[in-house]
């Protein structure tokens, strides 16, 4: 699909060593170049000699140990997030204005969140629906800002004449609901009733 491609391993990923991620590539001279940036641009025949900016993103071994322990047990934490992810799914059937998020026919989800999207009928926005969930003691967070609307970027001025209304939309009606690997089905069973309390007008 592409020259290059990433993986997060933040805390919160499918698997995590704290912080840090991955780069992949068939190309030689990509993970030649990654890995000098990995490791400050030093030059290859002369230490502590720079010709290029250059980063630190050496990830230590007892992280690597760490990552490569929830690597041979992937298997099981993702047949855990498909299933709880089935039961919101059926939880939240029911519920008024609320979408599940869907799996593609090339694909299988590893539903490392599990997001809902709200639609524009209901009434009320992503920021609404989560600002109600937490009253109710319920942890939620929003979808990703696009990065055309990222006050950093658009100083540089990045993306002067782009528009993203699918991406905006996302953020305005899509929300994040409890994911840890830890969830219980009565508890998203709370989620669930809270969810549909909120959609019908409660």
């Amino acid at each position: 699909m592409s020259d290059a491609a990433c993986f997060s391993f933040y805390a919160n990923k499918i698997v995590t060593t704290g912080e840090g991620g991955m780069v992949v590539t068939n190309d030689p001279s990509i993970a030649a170049r990654a890995a000098s940036y990995r490791n400050l641009c030093f030059h290859e025949e002369r230490r502590f000699y720079h010709t290029e900016l250059c980063f630190n993103f050496r990830m230590t071994n007892l992280q690597a140990a760490v990552g490569v322990a929830q690597l041979e047990r992937i298997d099981e934490v993702i047949a855990l997030r498909r299933s709880l992810a089935s039961y919101y799914k059926k939880g939240l059937e029911s519920a008024y204005g609320i979408r599940f998020q869907a799996e593609v026919p090339y694909g299988r989800s590893v539903y490392w969140m599990y997001a809902v999207q709200l639609d524009e009928a209901l009434g009320i926005d992503a920021e609404t629906m989560m600002g109600r969930l937490n009253s109710k003691g319920i942890g939620v967070r929003p979808f990703f800002l696009g990065l055309h609307a990222q006050p950093v970027l658009t100083k540089l001025g990045l993306f002067k004449r782009d528009v993203f209304p699918h991406t905006d939309q996302a953020h305005k009606r899509g929300l994040y609901l409890p994911s840890g690997l830890t969830l219980t089905k009565p508890q998203i069973d709370v989620v669930c009733d809270a969810v549909r309390e909120i959609a019908e007008g409660g």
